[in-house]
């Protein structure tokens, strides 16, 4: 049987599993030569730059006597490409981190006031005028983090103090939309705008990082922007792939897709970050030509075919489940906290606020709520997970259509049964938006089935393992057409020589790229090439948990046993390879 294969990094010496979830500290990687960076859109410098520029798609101008950039300039290559994945990634990771003052604060900082440490957000755009003083209270590691949901408007001559051991590394502004600094001003920290343009005023210093999603960046006459001393140290939770419970270990090839519809147009309105594939087996994908895409698009055929047979598996497995939880009222959030289970309403059902899944410590806890009928969540709800609770194993089931609000932040697989799936502008959801028959709809959001932890390069992996087969630590050398979507990327190796991989998938992302991914309609040229890599078959036929190359069932019990896990012999060859 034709064997398929993924690709995994030969440096880590045991792979992470699909079930992790760790804490690790924040990384900009690619970004972090970066002082001033925009997915899409010019960098004009009329003052200094201590660091990288880079656009995606867009010029860099600036430089002049007495001006322009200390820097290396970077424009519309794979630097460029592999930057703007790194700030997905890293808004994915801020975005997670645990909001300790939920507008508490007012969205005006400044007047002089002292803050402690903390995740601060602001329901709306938000404004800093005067100064404002940031207190670590002597821990080095004091991180402050500022969300607001709109544009960022800082005022004439505002300054930002450091005291108590803060350092600019572990502070970043993070706006949906614009930001606009008056000139005079002193800032430390990163500032990102998702997206949106950005602009510095004159006569303004920064200690920190100017980043956009999209937008472009202005750096006005006599300031000075330097990048942060030392590295960020701010906590992040990193789940990786999630690895289901048993029950809800229904999903097959539909793990993969962030978006998907068994019939319907997936369009996207706005500038998004998508980290998963986007299908329909009927109907047009549209509206994604300037997001960031990390995974493939999918039109009609066999692999779409098959994830509408395995989304109806699903959703008819998932509806079996017996329903444990019967009492709620169809309408769920304002603070409240629930406990595992499957509740389901014989009416549509909605979402207002906050609601809390408390897994108490079980990471197989299941939360499934299903509504007989259509199924709508406020602007600005909340879905947090605490004490265990696993996206993986959260589903939201809807008979009609589903609609998520602005600026909601959803958690697990939203399931949309023979009606339309739609997510409001700068929704974030870590999951999936999906429907059995009905357009998906998208905006200036985020949707991720895979948080793009650091070291673990694989996203949607299935079976992974630490035993690979005997043609494993085999030097791959990847080169693509550039600018094309009809290129072809070229495996070349020792043993088995050149192969031809069609329609190419990404596997590796962050810093170890390993062959180019289409972004956007078109592959990345020069991506890393002469990498080691280790080879490992990942498929399990028998469905044992054991995948094939070292499945050996030798006492005929019809299961692997632990003296029975070796090493596969089987050679690779050529036609081992399939993406």
């Amino acid at each position: 049987m034709k064997k398929y294969i993924r690709l995994f990094v030969i440096t880590i010496a045991l792979m992470f599993f699909s079930n992790a979830n760790f804490s690790q500290t924040l990384e900009l990687l690619s970004l972090d030569s970066f002082e001033s960076y925009t997915g899409a859109g010019a960098i004009t410098n009329s003052g200094d730059i201590t660091g990288n520029a880079g656009s995606n798609n867009g010029i860099i101008s600036g430089i002049g006597f007495g001006l322009g950039y200390t820097g290396t300039i970077f424009e519309n290559d794979p630097t460029t490409v592999q930057a703007r994945i790194d700030l997905l990634r890293v808004y994915i990771h801020l975005s997670d981190v645990f909001v300790t003052h939920p507008g508490s604060h007012t969205p005006t900082f400044g007047g002089g006031e002292t803050l402690s440490s903390g995740v601060y957000s602001a329901p709306g755009a938000g404004s800093l005028s005067g100064a404002i003083t940031l207190d670590g209270q002597g821990d080095p590691d004091a991180y402050f983090i500022f969300k607001f949901n709109g544009a960022l408007t800082i005022g004439v001559g505002s300054e930002i103090i450091l005291t108590g051991g803060t350092r600019a590394a572990n502070i970043f502004w993070i706006s949906e939309g614009a930001i606009s600094i008056g000139a005079n001003s002193q800032l430390k920290g990163t500032f990102i705008s998702h997206p949106g343009a950005l602009s510095l005023g004159i006569n303004c210093t920064v200690e920190g990082r100017l980043l956009s999603t999209e937008g472009a960046i202005t750096i006005g006459a006599g300031s000075v922007a330097v990048m942060p001393q030392g590295k960020s140290t701010i906590p992040i939770k990193c789940s990786g792939n999630c690895s289901p419970a048993g029950p809800v270990d229904v999903l097959g090839s539909i793990k993969k897709y962030a978006l998907f519809t068994a019939s319907g147009a997936v369009t996207n309105a706005a500038t998004s970050g998508i980290v998963g594939d986007i299908g329909t087996n009927v109907g047009a994908i549209s509206g994604f030509g300037t997001s960031t895409h990390v995974g493939s698009f999918n039109l009609v055929g066999s692999a779409t075919a098959q994830a509408v047979v395995d989304l109806d598996n699903a959703y008819n497995q998932l509806t079996l489940l017996e329903n444990t939880k019967l009492g709620h009222s169809a309408a769920f959030g304002l603070g409240e906290t629930v406990l595992q289970g499957v509740y389901y309403t014989a009416a549509a059902g909605s979402l207002a606020g906050t609601i809390i899944l408390d897994g108490q410590g079980d990471p197989d806890a299941i939360f499934i709520f299903k509504f007989n009928g259509a199924f709508s969540a406020a602007a600005q709800s909340k879905v947090i997970l605490i004490n265990g609770t696993r996206r993986c194993n959260v589903f939201w089931i809807s008979e009609g259509a589903t609609d998520i609000g602005t600026f909601s932040y959803m958690k697990g697989t939203i399931i949309a049964h023979a009606g339309a799936a739609t997510m409001g502008a700068n929704g974030n959801l870590e999951g999936r938006l999906l429907s059995t028959a009905g357009a998906i709809g998208f905006s200036t959001g985020v949707i991720y089935n895979d948080t793009l932890c650091l070291g673990d390069d694989t996203p949607i992996a299935e079976n992974q393992t630490a035993c690979s087969d005997e043609s494993s630590n085999q030097t791959l050398t990847a080169t693509a057409t550039a600018n094309t979507t009809s290129g072809t990327i070229i495996w070349y190796d020792a043993e088995i020589g050149g192969n031809q991989v069609q329609n190419p998938t990404q596997v590796g992302i962050g810093v170890k790229t390993y062959y180019a991914a289409s972004f956007n309609g078109s592959y990345a040229s020069s991506i890393r090439t002469a990498v080691t890599l280790t080879i490992y078959d990942c498929i399990d036929t028998d469905g044992d948990g054991i995948i094939d190359s070292i499945d050996n069932d030798d006492d005929g019990d019809d299961q692997t046993d632990a003296d029975e896990i070796s090493c596969g012999s089987d050679p690779l060859d050529a036609a081992d390879i399939s993406i």
